[in-house]
């Protein structure tokens, strides 16, 4: 493919073709392996051993600050709050967000109505926070098991992952029961899939599938549950019939590759999350990076690198994490990722992919971006540049930016396109 005129060509028959450029990471709040519980700024924050994330539809996120046994706040001036619990204090109280208890949570999420959902592992039960008051909505503190039933006769064994749907149900990777669970709004466990008690290594539906260790969950736009099933480095899905197959890794194989499916491995897969645009990201916490699998089934590493560990920020392939946890995807399409041995929570800047759509205007130039953000579109007449300013840089109001090109184009010779980020 050379030039405009050729890809203006392949563009009209259908055709896009696609860049990706590099990503970027910086750190949220917290500072490289120092522990605390101080709230205040992004730099002046602490945390100890944070896991799971979630995030609001206004972008603010809350964090399962696990060693501390409380809930945090990020907003978005980067200020960080205590929502429930009190640091260093395990327990197992109800009550306001001064007198109620959580013991080592590990999994946040928010409902459609903001309500907040939270794993706490420790006491092994699911926890509902709203309108400034906390209550157990299932299992039983201290006592672990694999009950189904109503409040009061539900048990839990180490619950992980959360997610909730849109009707209020909450999805539950019930990890030391190496199942996944359903939990109504009023309180009522049944299993959806795997034998709680059971590890294992198997497709198949309802209580026919195994798990090992199940960690992280996610929904998709279809309803289906995916599954980070950590112990068999793999990621597995889950119709709401309760069918589970493998999507991604291979069963009891770990590995560090990228590529298809069929081919990419996994070492204790952690939390996962989709974006916008159907891209499911998974934090490869062994391995220590964040991976994505795109929506043709493509696995690619977006950040870190295969067993190094670190805690540099940086684009291009510099960044470092150690043992990272969990993830969430904010509205204006930043990836945010608890990087817990490093005590950090992190933004990450993805890849994003560029291309040419047909109009009937003409071709246009399209990408994938971040809101706030300044991109700028470039042109060279070598694929390798050195590359121009073609367009003045632009600030993202959307998650898909784009360029007309109606005009462009006339002159002869070959001339490439790039859209890179404004730094």
């Amino acid at each position: 493919m050379k030039g405009v005129v050729p890809t203006i060509l392949l563009a009209w028959l259908g055709t896009t073709f696609v860049v990706t450029a590099q990503e970027s990471v910086r750190t949220l709040a917290g500072r490289a392996a120092e522990t605390g519980a101080q709230n205040g700024p992004g730099a002046i924050s602490r945390f100890n051993d944070p896991a799971g994330l979630a995030v609001d539809a206004a972008g603010i996120l809350y964090v399962a600050d696990s060693a501390n046994h409380c809930v945090r706040r990020i907003g978005l001036d980067g200020l960080v709050t205590t929502v429930i619990g009190r640091a260093g204090e395990a327990g197992a109280a109800d009550g306001t967000t001064v007198t109620a208890r959580l013991d080592s949570p590990s999994a946040v999420a928010v409902g459609a109505d903001g309500t907040l959902f939270i794993a706490d592992t420790g006491n092994h039960t699911l926890r509902r926070f709203r309108q400034g008051l906390l209550t157990t909505l299932a299992g039983v503190a201290g006592d672990p098991g694999p009950t189904n039933g109503v409040p009061g006769t539900a048990r839990f064994n180490t619950p992980l992952g959360l997610a909730v749907t849109t009707a209020g149900d909450v999805w539950v990777a019930d990890s030391g029961n190496h199942s996944i669970r359903r939990v109504s709004p009023a309180g009522v466990v049944e299993t959806l899939a795997g034998a709680s008690g059971e590890w294992g290594a198997v497709d198949g539906t309802g209580s026919s599938a195994r798990f090992n260790g199940p960690v992280g969950v996610a929904l998709a736009a279809d309803g289906a549950l995916v599954v980070a099933d950590s112990l068999n480095h793999a990621v597995r899905a889950v119709t709401p019939a309760g069918v589970v197959t493998t999507i991604a890794g291979q069963l009891g194989s770990d590995g560090w590759q990228d590529g298809p499916v069929t081919v990419a491995r996994f070492c204790q897969p952690a939390e996962l999350q989709f974006d916008a645009f159907g891209n499911l990201f998974v934090v490869d916490a062994f391995y220590h990076r964040l991976r994505r699998l795109d929506t043709k089934g493509l696995v690619t590493t977006v950040a870190g690198h295969v067993g190094e560990e670190g805690s540099a920020d940086g684009a291009n392939g510099r960044a470092r994490f150690f043992n990272p946890y969990g993830v969430a995807v904010r509205p204006n399409g930043a990836v945010v990722v608890s990087d817990t041995y490093n005590a950090t929570v992190r933004e990450v800047i993805p890849p994003f992919q560029q291309g040419l759509v047909r109009h009937p205007e003409g071709p246009v130039l399209h990408w994938e971006s971040v809101v706030g953000l300044t991109y700028q579109v470039m042109q060279s007449t070598e694929l390798g540049g050195p590359w121009q300013p073609l367009t003045a840089p632009r600030v993202a109001t959307g998650r898909i930016s784009q360029w007309p090109m109606a005009g462009f184009g006339t002159t002869s010779g070959s001339t490439w396109l790039r859209v890179q980020r404004a730094e």
